[in-house]
């Protein structure tokens, strides 16, 4: 097996153990590795058809705890960024889309540090969904050109006080309609290839398996542990994208 694919396995089991868990992680961790491993386009077709399969599996479960006044804001939201997304998508470069996936891992991190600092004080009431829909919006338009759209609206609703089955359950149903627009887009508008599908192919039980691990470690590790482990392999997955980077080409 060449060592691409192996590298390619490894980061979809990870990072759909790390999204079933806590409801993020598949396109920050997985989206990056794949863009360098393939250096196109496909990475993020790839990771649009690897989120809708998780999406897909984890739905019957997370149905109850959807806070559906605040889903409905990000979809609105979401209906200006995501064409915005796209168009990016089709005019930039895989050397650009790294810098831009880069950018967008330290940005998560930033939230998710604040956050943690934060973690000792009170909760605060989500009494409404107010500040959502520019969410929204980002959240279109990371998804569009990266398959990322979940890392802001997770972390702005971790800071405005949701809880954390709230925020999982909210943030996997989101993905199940953004990642299927963001799909038709890409088959309307663009070509996805015989070994693009292939390969998605075979990440696919590997994403499934993650999936099925991540539910069983998220009643056996803690809230700090899993707290760590997001920091360090965002860490590890930002240094790795700018370390490819080729700037001379910029």
């Amino acid at each position: 097996m060449e060592t691409d694919l192996i590298l390619m396995i490894l980061a979809a089991f990870g990072a759909a153990t790390l999204q079933s868990a806590t409801g993020i992680g598949f396109g920050i961790i997985a989206g990056p590795v794949l863009l360098m491993q393939l250096n196109s386009g496909a990475a993020i077709q790839i990771s649009i058809l690897l989120n809708i399969l998780i999406s897909v599996v984890l739905a019957p479960s997370i149905r109850a705890g959807v806070d559906k006044k605040l889903l409905s804001r990000f979809l609105m939201g979401s209906v200006v960024g995501l064409p915005l997304g796209f168009y990016v998508f089709l005019v930039v470069d895989a050397n650009m889309l790294k810098i831009m996936a880069g950018v967008a891992i330290l940005v998560t991190m930033f939230f998710v540090l604040r956050n943690n600092r934060k973690s000792a004080q009170p909760d605060k009431d989500p009494s409404s969904a107010r500040g959502s829909l520019p969410i929204g919006v980002v959240s279109g338009l990371m998804g569009g050109c990266l398959a990322m759209p979940g890392p802001i609206p997770a972390a702005w609703m971790n800071i405005s006080g949701y809880d954390k089955a709230t925020v999982r359950s909210t943030i996997l149903m989101l993905f199940i309609i953004s990642y299927s627009a963001a799909l038709l887009l890409q088959l309307s508008l663009a070509e996805i290839t015989q070994d693009t599908w292939w390969t998605t192919l075979k990440l696919a039980l590997p994403t499934v398996a993650g999936i099925y691990f991540g539910r069983m470690l998220v009643e056996r590790i803690t809230e700090q542990v899993f707290f760590i482990l997001i920091v360090g392999v965002l860490a590890l997955t930002a240094v790795m994208l700018f370390s490819t980077v080729q700037f001379q080409s910029i």
